[in-house]
């Protein structure tokens, strides 16, 4: 029998480093406790036994001078004890950082946590391996950066495939054995996560629960990287409402991954959300194509338990984006260029980096990104207009094209052209190239086949330099 030391940092959260912190300790000491045994061991000196005591009273009255330590120490009494190396369990290890990162003090924090696991992973010869799990990749982390022998597997990899949940064989076996012949409904709802591979893999937290209740209905949830992502959104409310929609339509989307993400590089990192929500099991990725440091997959939400979150949950985090979305249609509507160049350029300044609309290859031009933002503005006028990208009319293809519902509402084409200095003097005569070549193809031609008059048919542009 091997011992094994358990500890899961899944409560160690807090409004403050102090808060936090102590959460860590009140862990410790029902680590400590889970081994009472030693208590009665034979083989423990008494300056051992002491030790154990002294230990787990401290972590009792949560005392965190001495957490840095901890893991480290018990090892060694667990060691003394069975006279075998135990294997250490450690669960959500980076929710600490999770909660320091989104509530402002992860100095404090990077610091505790970098002692603690330099002192339980390197500086501990009383364990035989360790099995650590979290949201972020702990290879790229600086935790983990003087560690030997590390060994990383992601979502997407094939290494453990199979056991990173129940297969769908083991949850038709469980429902057997309970007498349950639902499983056809339990396949539509909880079915869809993909490690590798590996399809058809089930979230143990949701089976367990349903055979205890026998009801259908969303369990899990993973509140610590809902407030990471929550924060990414909050910074960046615009960015990825567009796709977001998709995803609840059922639709999916192609995105590049980095699941070498870090938290220094939350903000920078513009596929950090969706590095995240891949980690998180919120998306499922399909044809898998890895480039480097790079993932590129067709992503879509996991299953129809995912699904009531991504509603309920996920789309609420937009509300502090809302305002920039009513002001845009607003003036959109109402045909209030000025303003429309005004809340553009608010998101440009507070939101944008040089990767999203500086030189990049042909497939990702800032056209694109560009039109990809103003549909995520514009989204929310669904219930008004069919909003149409990069479809054909006339005699070429417009970029963004809202039909009105009601005839008597105004028709809208827009096109985004980039500055190129070597062929064009200023940004107006941009404005006039974009404006000419709606005319010239003609790009109304589909909308009058949809019985709008020309007088209603507002034509815009957008421009911007090329960086």
């Amino acid at each position: 029998m091997v011992p094994v030391i358990s500890i899961s940092f899944g409560n160690c959260k807090g409004a403050d480093y102090k808060q936090a912190v102590k959460g860590i300790a009140d862990s410790f000491y029902n680590m400590y406790e889970a081994h009472r045994c030693l208590l009665k061991s034979t083989r423990l000196e008494a300056e051992d036994l002491k030790e154990y005591k002294s230990l787990r009273e401290l972590f009792r009255a949560g005392d965190t001078g001495r957490i840095e330590i901890a893991i480290q120490r018990l090892c060694r009494l667990v060691y003394l004890h069975y006279q075998i190396l135990p294997v250490i369990l450690g669960d959500e290890y980076d929710t600490p950082l999770l909660e320091a990162y989104t509530d402002g003090y992860w100095s404090e924090m990077i610091g505790t946590c970098r002692q603690l696991f330099h002192s339980t992973f390197k500086e501990n010869p009383y364990y035989a391996r360790a099995l650590i799990i979290g949201v972020t990749r702990v290879s790229k982390n600086s935790l983990f950066s003087d560690l030997n022998n590390l060994e990383t597997d992601t979502v997407t990899c094939e290494a453990y495939s199979d056991c990173f949940g129940f297969t769908e064989q083991e949850v038709m076996d469980a429902l057997k054995c309970q007498n349950m012949d639902t499983m056809h409904d339990v396949k539509e709802m909880y079915d869809g996560f993909i490690f590798g591979k590996q399809k058809d893999m089930y979230n143990p937290w949701s089976i367990c629960n349903y055979m205890r209740s026998g009801e259908l209905q969303s369990y899990w949830i993973n509140t610590s990287s809902n407030k990471l992502i929550g924060e990414i959104i909050r910074r960046h409310p615009v960015r990825s409402k567009h796709e977001i929609e998709q995803l609840m339509a059922g639709e999916i989307i192609h995105k590049e991954i980095n699941e070498n993400v870090t938290f220094q590089y939350l903000d920078g990192d513009e596929n950090s959300l969706w590095s995240l929500f891949l980690a998180v099991g919120y998306i499922k990725a399909e044809n898998v194509v890895k480039q480097g440091e790079s993932t590129w997959c067709d992503m879509s939400v996991t299953n129809r338990e995912v699904m009531g979150m991504f509603r309920y949950e996920i789309l609420a985090m937009f509300e502090n984006g809302n305002a920039v979305y009513n002001d845009f249609t607003k003036a959109l509507l109402s045909h209030r260029m000025e303003d429309l160049n005004d809340i553009l350029l608010d998101i440009a300044y507070t939101s944008m980096s040089y990767f999203d609309v500086g030189k990049c290859p042909p497939e990702r031009t800032s056209e694109n990104f560009y039109r990809g933002l103003v549909l995520g503005l514009i989204v929310s006028l669904r219930d008004q207009y069919r909003i149409v990208s990069n479809r054909e009319s006339g005699q070429g293809r417009y970029d963004i094209a809202m039909y009105p519902l009601e005839r008597n509402k105004d028709a809208f084409i827009m096109e985004f052209k980039v500055f190129d200095a070597k062929k064009e003097r200023s940004l107006e005569q941009t404005a006039a190239n974009a404006l000419k070549q709606i005319e010239e193809k003609n790009y109304e031609a589909d909308l009058i086949a949809a019985g709008i008059g020309r007088g209603q048919i507002y034509k815009r542009y957008c421009s911007e330099v090329n960086l």
